[in-house]
């Protein structure tokens, strides 16, 4: 079995996984459940949305991860050393993995390179604006958004690498590392330089073949390796792009929403989402373990936690 422990709400991203034929047996826990378990089934153990958590349920995540581990069981992404967006991406660039760097409001000096552009640190969602030329558009940016009720600490500014890979056509790379092992994934592709879910069937034939050729050839492993590693994240999903020839990692999410795709005006798409899809169910099924009685994950270190915990999420409900 494999346990995804998730952000309350979250556990949409799996549902087609879970139900996927090929799949291991998987479960979906949210850390409120989580935090408040005594006994689990043996099984993987998968901690993803870090980005979504507070600091005191990162905390709580983080003794879990290590009463896990104590207990035997196998356990992927310590809360305790995996590094999100703003962390990450400083941590690339300082490795010369990528070529860009990022900026809290408050650490914007001379070396910044424009155009780049603001977006929340936490979460999923898209930039809050636009690619910005000058300091000018940048500081009046990050004053309405300040003004709009944004923590000033949950703004980063990314420097923008990215290029089309085709006038007008921009494409952004996926895969993931599950366990040791990097498997590719589709792209998506957009007639903007903000690549999110893109626009179907617009790449065309010789783009999809080149998609399909680099899943099966998984070119980009040994980087996104070391990308992996500098997060210190043993499962979840890469994005990146190519810029001036060089491979530029965007972001690592843990919990990435998946399916396969339903249908597609090119065959060789399909060819490339059914190839993508079951190299990581695959994947999945080489870190399944479970079996045997279940363990017991509460102690004395951890009761006053959990009893804070639950006096906390019982103050969460409306009156």
């Amino acid at each position: 079995m494999i346990r995804f422990l998730q952000a309350r709400g979250h556990s949409y991203t799996l549902k087609k996984v879970k139900g996927a034929k090929g799949a291991p047996a998987i479960s979906l826990m949210n850390y409120d459940r989580l935090i408040r378990a005594v006994w689990l089934r043996p099984a993987t153990h998968i901690f993803t949305d870090l980005d979504r958590l507070g600091a005191w349920e990162l905390e709580l995540a983080s003794h879990l991860y290590l009463q896990l581990k104590s207990r035997g069981l196998r356990v992927l992404n310590c809360p305790a050393t995996v590094k999100t967006r703003y962390p990450l991406l400083r941590a690339l660039h300082a490795a010369g993995l990528n070529d860009f760097n990022a900026y809290r409001p408050d650490e914007i000096g001379d070396k910044i390179r424009f155009p780049v552009f603001v977006r929340k640190s936490h979460g999923h969602r898209a930039p809050i604006s636009d690619l910005l030329e000058t300091r000018e558009e940048l500081q009046h940016t990050i004053d309405s958004a300040v003004a709009a009720g944004t923590p000033l600490e949950n703004l980063i500014v990314i420097e923008y690498a990215g290029e089309p890979v085709r006038p007008g056509l921009y494409r952004k790379l996926a895969a993931f590392r599950i366990g040791n092992e990097i498997v590719p994934h589709i792209s998506g592709h957009d007639t903007t330089w903000l690549v999110k879910i893109g626009k179907l069937g617009i790449a065309g034939e010789e783009l999809y073949r080149e998609e399909l050729h680099l899943l099966q050839t998984n070119p980009f492993a040994e980087h996104l390796r070391k990308a992996f590693d500098v997060a210190h994240i043993e499962y979840g999903r890469a994005d990146f792009g190519i810029y001036r020839g060089r491979i530029q990692i965007f972001e690592i999410n843990t919990n990435p929403h998946l399916a396969p795709l339903d249908e597609h005006p090119s065959p060789t798409r399909i060819e490339s989402m059914w190839y993508g899809w079951e190299k990581y169910l695959a994947a999945l099924r080489r870190i399944d373990s479970g079996g045997g009685w279940p363990v017991r994950v509460a102690n004395g270190e951890l009761q006053g936690f959990r009893a804070w915990k639950n006096l906390w999420v019982r103050s969460r409900r409306v009156p």
